[in-house]
């Protein structure tokens, strides 16, 4: 995902940000799921997982990885990810904002 489609990224429902702020790498992979983000197997080398748009993709190809997710998550980091998410599916056109925040549990 390139940093440009993600800074320009206005989140509709930024208002739900600070909700996300505790959420650990395992919360971020289901979000992923349940998007139709495929989560490498192994979670990768070290404390990385790393989320592709296809499954079982040429993970070599950097177009098709959606998204990283570190072990370790502050507040600042998490905004990033739902950005990216956001992104990706506006740009995919797969899913949009509203879907994000429902994948993680702040709206029905």
């Amino acid at each position: 995902m390139d940093g440009e489609s993600v800074a320009l990224v206005k989140l509709e429902y930024g208002n739900l940000t600070p909700q996300i702020k505790n959420l650990k790498q395992k919360d971020w992979v289901r979000v992923c799921e349940s998007l139709g983000i495929w989560i490498a197997p192994g979670g990768g080398k070290g404390s990385h997982v790393c989320g592709y748009s296809e499954v079982n993709c040429d993970r070599s190809n950097s177009k098709m990885l959606v998204i990283t997710i570190q072990k370790h998550l502050t507040p600042n980091i998490q905004t990033d990810k739902l950005k990216q998410l956001v992104a990706f599916g506006r740009d995919s056109e797969r899913y949009s904002e509203i879907d994000v925040w429902r994948a993680l549990g702040l709206m029905k």
